[in-house]
């Protein structure tokens, strides 16, 4: 189980004020996606290229300006010194990660088709982004100050306990020491191997321990089934402990829900700056989609710059980490970095995989 958490209304009074540090701490894993391509000839083949839910985020988040801490295992093999290699291009601060004598995941990526979302196919057995254990998630807080901890899940699941526990861990520290916490479920059918049902029920018991939940519309319906009101799902999280819920749509822009007052259920959202089959680059120039993978990672990363008050804007911090009222300045924010996110998002998909 991924360890109990205590009830919303308790574990809010225990919590201490907001850290104030604009430092992100993102939690996974890494891994070699490999992307489909054709030849020359017309052949088909495959792309290697970095990735991981957790690993885009970093891209993403320190790509805008945040500074960013990646805690994780790589492995010793090639592969994983291409990912210790590439993050530390970015600039991201590889302290906290564990260099593990065991093989990298490596995740094949079928072709998308229509509007539909691509498809995974996983080489993850004994890997070294399932190494992490409870105890690395507190040496790893020793000393450390963070605005907000983010994990998304991917091919390491719930279903793998001890990850399951070392998760649990470093948000319950990171919440005690004044950051937010954000979590990504980001589904991988195929990796899910007790069913929808008891897979929804772990989700639910660790949103006990956060704050900013981010899903696709794609891993709603999963959990919840086809047809599931958007608005129901983000209302159970709110209940059961999440402060902001933000749910990616696709092509259509993401919604966030949140309450401003404790029996008040609100929403904004905000649409792509175009439409299909077109997006826009980095210069804000229309141009066609390469491909979609990364996007819900893009996304994440751009919502956490804003709501940590990235580039000096105004932090959403003391909402999300010390429960302050979502007044007017706060929504008006929010609404600001939901069009941000999106926009990074856009930008993303004009290139061929995940490239924020």
């Amino acid at each position: 189980r991924p360890a109990a958490a205590a009830p919303a209304a308790k574990r809010r009074r225990q919590r201490p004020a907001p850290s104030g540090s604009p430092g992100l701490c993102v939690a996974g894993e890494a891994l070699i996606d490999f992307l489909p391509r054709e030849t020359k000839d017309g052949e088909s083949c495959y792309l290697p290229k970095a990735g991981g839910s957790p690993f885009n985020v970093c891209i993403a988040a320190r790509r805008l300006g945040l500074p960013v801490h990646f805690f994780g295992g790589l492995s010793t093999d090639m592969f994983g010194q291409d990912l210790h290699n590439q993050l530390g291009r970015e600039s991201v601060d590889l302290s906290l990660v564990q260099r593990v004598a065991r093989p990298t995941t490596l995740a094949f990526v079928s072709k998308a088709v229509g509007n539909a979302d691509v498809k995974y196919a996983f080489f993850k057995e004994n890997a070294a982004d399932r190494s992490l254990t409870s105890k690395d998630s507190r040496k790893a807080m020793e000393g450390q100050s963070f605005g907000a901890v983010h994990m998304s899940l991917g091919a390491v699941t719930f279903e793998d306990k001890q990850m399951a526990q070392a998760f649990s861990e470093i948000f319950s520290i990171a919440q005690s020491k004044g950051a937010f916490t954000s979590f990504d479920p980001n589904i991988r059918c195929t990796m899910i191997e007790r069913g929808a049902h008891e897979y929804r029920k772990k989700v639910e018991e660790f949103m006990g321990l956060v704050d900013l939940a981010k899903a696709s519309d794609a891993d709603i319906e999963f959990l919840y089934g086809e047809g599931t009101d958007l608005s129901i799902v983000a209302e159970k999280w709110l209940k059961l402990g999440a402060r902001l819920v933000v749910i990616t749509r696709g092509a259509q822009g993401a919604v966030a829900y949140y309450r401003p007052a404790p029996e008040t259920l609100a929403s904004c959202a905000a649409s792509p700056p175009t439409q299909q089959p077109n997006t826009i680059d980095a210069r804000g120039r229309c141009t066609p989609v390469a491909d979609t993978v990364g996007a819900g990672d893009t996304c994440t990363g751009g919502l956490l710059f804003g709501l940590l008050g990235g580039a000096g804007a105004l932090s959403l911090a003391p909402q999300l980490a010390g429960g302050a009222a979502w007044d007017n300045a706060a929504t008006g924010r929010l609404q600001e970095i939901l069009r941000l996110a999106v926009a990074t998002a856009a930008i993303n998909v004009s290139r061929q995989g995940c490239d924020p």
